[in-house]
């Protein structure tokens, strides 16, 4: 397994959950660039990752907290949800971003803590592909438009 770039993704995942542990009201032209940086980054390393195939037969449980996220404006955000099929927007979710992000990363995180290194890898690139990478993508979107207004 490419050591890494895998840890190249836990470094800037780590980043992305200290962040929004940290900083957990979105209000301030300065707490939205911040987060587009890292979550620019960390998209970027995502691309990366290697394929792998999970270990286990059953998903390893993982329980933790989510922080609690305010968006105070620029919360809501129209979009196209499938750019080559759809045609009518629909309302995107900052903080339902955010935190669906932080979710599918910190299940990987902690699951990489406990010494499952493959099955972080593939919670991760499963995830890319298939729920928070959507997320990142449509949040990348909205907080690039948020830096213009």
């Amino acid at each position: 397994m490419p050591h890494q770039e895998l840890e190249a993704f836990r470094i800037s995942a780590d980043t992305y959950c200290d962040f929004i542990d940290s900083c957990r009201s979105f209000d301030e032209e300065e707490s939205f660039s911040k987060l587009l940086k890292i979550l620019s980054q960390l998209y970027t390393k995502a691309l990366d990752l290697p394929e792998v195939e999970s270990e286990e037969e059953y998903p390893i449980d993982v329980d933790f907290l989510l922080p609690e996220v305010e968006v105070k404006k620029h919360n809501v955000y129209k979009e196209i949800f499938d750019p080559y099929n759809d045609k009518t927007p629909v309302n995107g979710y900052l903080d339902d971003d955010i935190l669906d992000i932080y979710r599918d990363l910190k299940k990987g995180l902690l699951l990489y803590e406990q010494g499952h290194d493959i099955e972080a890898l593939w919670e991760w690139k499963f995830g890319l592909e298939t729920h928070w990478g959507e997320h990142a993508t449509s949040a990348i979107r909205a907080l690039h438009s948020i830096q213009s207004l």
